[in-house]
């Protein structure tokens, strides 16, 4: 059996919800979350991840896959389980 997680990284914003609706049709297994500081990696994506976490579980019972590139795993790994 293949499971797909697909990344949410490159999701435009103004189609964020058409998208992730998109993707739940087409049965994927997981959605990816790319949690990236700004310190561990180049570039900064915790804002606009959590904001499409905070999304996903509004909308969707599709599991989510965190990926965390960053400095303070602790302080992620809580933030991302509050959502």
């Amino acid at each position: 059996m293949v499971e797909v997680s697909v990344s949410i990284l490159s999701v435009q914003q103004e189609n964020a919800i058409r998208t992730f609706y998109n993707l739940e049709e087409a049965k994927v297994n997981y959605f990816h979350i790319d949690v990236m500081d700004g310190k561990f990696v180049e570039q900064d994506t915790s804002r606009i991840m959590r904001e499409y976490t905070e999304y996903l579980k509004q909308i969707t019972n599709v599991p989510l896959d965190v990926h965390l590139m960053v400095e303070d795993i602790n302080k992620a790994i809580e933030d991302f389980l509050a959502v």
